[in-house]
């Protein structure tokens, strides 16, 4: 059985992490890419602001919301928000936190 990581989420966490996981999305299918992962994980985030996300859907999440960083940081807006929510999601995971925190430029 996988690993199943429970999330609840606000509104506005929901809405930004359904637009960058858009725009990864996005970026997929103009690679000719498979995008079936991402538009499940679209869906089950969509459904409730209440989830259980295997551990890799939301390792997926965390990297269309750092790029979305990146993105924002090129763009010089705020990048306060999907920071809250990285962080939030990092520290439901095993991921290394110093090697994020270490990278992460606010």
């Amino acid at each position: 059985m996988k690993d199943k990581i429970r999330l609840d989420l606000s509104n506005d966490e929901k809405s930004l992490i359904i637009k960058s996981l858009n725009t990864m999305r996005n970026y997929l299918s103009s690679q000719n890419r498979s995008v079936d992962s991402v538009d499940e994980i679209i869906l089950k985030v969509n459904e409730s602001n209440k989830l259980e996300l295997d551990i890799v859907d939301v390792k997926i999440i965390i990297n269309s919301l750092n790029n979305m960083r990146c993105m924002l940081k090129n763009q010089n807006k705020s990048l306060k928000s999907v920071i809250d929510i990285l962080e939030k999601l990092i520290d439901k995971t095993d991921i290394n936190k110093s090697n994020y925190k270490r990278n992460n430029v606010r």
